[in-house]
């Protein structure tokens, strides 16, 4: 009886492990635990995005090219100027007494030079009636000559002292606006080793630019007349408009990226945007509508490792740049699809092919309402 009952125990065992080693139970039901999105018709809209400083589009910088004490200022900041307009003067005794010292210095070189060509005459005529010799005359012409140098060089020192001394009036080269002022009445300025700023004039605050950073990767997209968007901290509701004027070509490194300086220009009619601002810039590069689309999370979806015995087939290698991999959900059974993608913003990328509109894909995975796997993706639209 005992030995009736040991081998009935052991037969129990093996019935046991033979019943759970051919016959799998069936797997948990998991759409529940994935979040499916729809292929839909929407828009999606590529854009660059960057910043940069609003400037005026000219600025002429207002210097002295003689040294001296500044005497008077007539402008101050923001104020409107028009071409050749006094706005400042420098002391002007030390250049007026110069301009009068080189004007003595040429009419004594006048004077001479008259002397010298009175001479020269007579003594021609005296050296054609044989009074005098060759070597004699030619000391006249040499004479002459010496005059005649001496007082182009006293023209040319009376000329530049006068034109120094008009140097001592600063006047607007340009129409426009004071935007900097670096000098005070008393101050001395120093013209001799470069010419010292004294005033900033932007020609026109009407006409305004930005300048921003465009990195290498994105360069290619950019072309001139392209439109522009950008907002201010100063107006946050207000979407200002601009478009592509340039683009440099004299690129920079920044912590091992090419950078290429690209100028929007735009247009400032009331002057509401002030020099010195910082613009965040939006570049519209390619927009589609009504075209099908799904959420870019679908699309950055990776299987957990405890849903890959549910997957029915490989995912394929080998995607060429175009091409991605999405997952499909077939009763209980996971089918990796193969789409190629076409345009693509930060929310949304166009479908091209291998999904057709209205089907469903994972987005996302579920586990105790914590979503495992992807990214959240944004509203349906």
């Amino acid at each position: 009886m005992k030995k009736i009952l040991i081998l009935l125990i052991i037969l129990g065992i093996a019935g046991a492990s033979a019943y759970f080693f051919y016959y799998k139970p069936a797997k948990d039901d998991i759409s529940g635990k994935l979040d499916m999105v729809k292929v839909e018709k929407g828009s999606v809209h590529k854009q660059i995005s960057s910043s940069g400083t609003i400037e005026p589009r000219n600025v002429v910088e207002v210097g002295t090219q003689v040294s001296g004490i500044i005497e008077e200022i007539f402008v101050d900041y923001n104020d409107e100027v028009k071409e050749g307009q006094l706005i400042a003067s420098l002391d002007k005794y030390l250049l007026s007494e110069d301009a009068k010292e080189k004007q003595s210095n040429l009419n004594t070189a006048s004077s001479k030079l008259k002397i010298a060509k009175l001479n020269f005459q007579r003594n021609q005529k005296l050296f054609k009636e044989g009074y005098i010799s060759q070597t004699e005359l030619k000391e006249y012409e040499i004479a002459l000559a010496n005059a005649q140098y001496a007082y182009d060089s006293a023209v040319a020192a009376a000329n530049k002292s006068n034109r120094n001394l008009g140097y001592a009036r600063i006047t607007s080269p340009v129409d426009g606006t004071i935007i900097s002022k670096e000098v005070e009445v008393g101050q001395t300025v120093a013209a001799s080793l470069s010419t010292p700023t004294l005033f900033k004039i932007a020609e026109d605050l009407t006409k305004m630019q930005i300048e921003t950073s465009i990195s290498e990767a994105d360069i290619g997209m950019i072309k001139s007349g392209m439109a522009a968007e950008f907002t201010v901290d100063a107006y946050p509701a207000h979407t200002f408009k601009g478009e592509i004027g340039q683009i440099r070509l004299n690129p920079s490194t920044e912590s091992n990226v090419v950078i290429y300086t690209v100028i929007i220009n735009i247009e400032n009619q009331n002057k509401q945007l002030l020099p010195g601002m910082t613009a965040f810039v939006n570049i519209s590069v390619d927009k589609k509508e009504n075209v099908p689309v799904i959420p870019k999370s679908a699309l950055q979806f990776k299987l957990p490792p405890n849903l890959r015995s549910y997957v029915s087939s490989r995912p394929p290698s080998g995607l060429k740049y175009e091409e991605a991999v999405v997952y499909k959900l077939n009763g209980n059974k996971i089918d990796p699809v193969v789409i190629t993608t076409g345009l693509s913003d930060d929310s949304f990328t166009e479908v091209l092919s291998g999904l057709n509109e209205g089907e469903k894909i994972i987005s996302e995975y579920i586990e105790s309402g914590v979503k495992k796997s992807g990214k959240n993706h944004p509203p349906r639209m």
